[in-house]
């Protein structure tokens, strides 16, 4: 029998939270690792800095920017819904200042491969949590949903656009930063390993859930199949 809207909402919405978490929590690790922040990150973390405000709070402003210029971009074509991007964001950046209070109380060795590793680590949690909001197939996050405006505007490639994007927001942070601090903010090898090795994480989850789906069907009796 197939689950009510209400039933399904019961799941999707706790699992977008838990994503949003996950996510968050990659960001703030990857971010105290000191190897430079994920692209995405760049400039809300610019923002932060140069005001002295909270790493949340700039994603928070920054990602109200993403809304509105999806209303600038798609107009009349702007679903209403997409409003909920800002209380959604909101959450995540509390769920950003919470972890990076967490992850600022780890007294990291010296050694680089112990930053490295801790980088590494906060990729692996960006993945999990990424793949977690796809899944529940609810709300995008504001930085995905301008981008998805976009492409229906320039009726281009989402994963073109989000590289030019992501490139834009490192090139925007770094201009922004040394206009006003004299130098750039957490951009450095590990904004580059992220930058490539999330979205190769995402795809790879992404296989093994569809492969252990698709064994658990085929493993079914043909009447439960259909």
């Amino acid at each position: 029998m197939p689950a009510t809207a209400p039933a399904s909402l019961l799941f999707r919405i706790p699992l977008l939270v838990c994503g949003m978490a996950a996510a968050a929590s990659g960001i703030a690790a990857v971010t105290t690792a000191g190897l430079g922040t994920t692209p995405i990150s760049t400039l809300p973390l610019a923002v932060a800095e140069i005001f002295g405000m909270t790493f949340g709070t700039g994603t928070f402003i920054v990602n109200v920017g993403f809304v509105l210029g999806q209303v600038l971009l798609l107009q009349r074509h702007f679903p209403l819904a997409n409003l909920l991007q800002i209380p959604v964001v909101l959450l995540f950046s509390v769920f950003i200042d919470g972890a990076m209070a967490l992850f600022g109380r780890i007294a990291l060795p010296d050694a680089y491969a112990a930053h490295l590793g801790l980088s590494l680590f906060g990729n692996c949690l960006m993945a999990i949590g990424i793949v977690m909001q796809i899944r529940s197939k609810t709300l995008v996050q504001p930085g995905e949903g301008i981008v998805l405006a976009a492409s229906f505007v320039l009726r281009r490639p989402f994963g073109t656009l989000k590289v030019a994007n992501d490139v834009s927001l490192v090139a925007a942070s770094a201009l922004l930063a040394w206009s006003t601090l004299g130098h750039t903010v957490a951009i450095r090898e590990g904004t580059l390993v992220s930058a490539v090795l999330v979205g190769l994480l995402v795809k790879a989850i992404e296989r093994l859930l569809g492969s252990g789906r698709k064994a658990e069907e085929e493993g079914k009796p043909a009447l439960e199949r259909d």
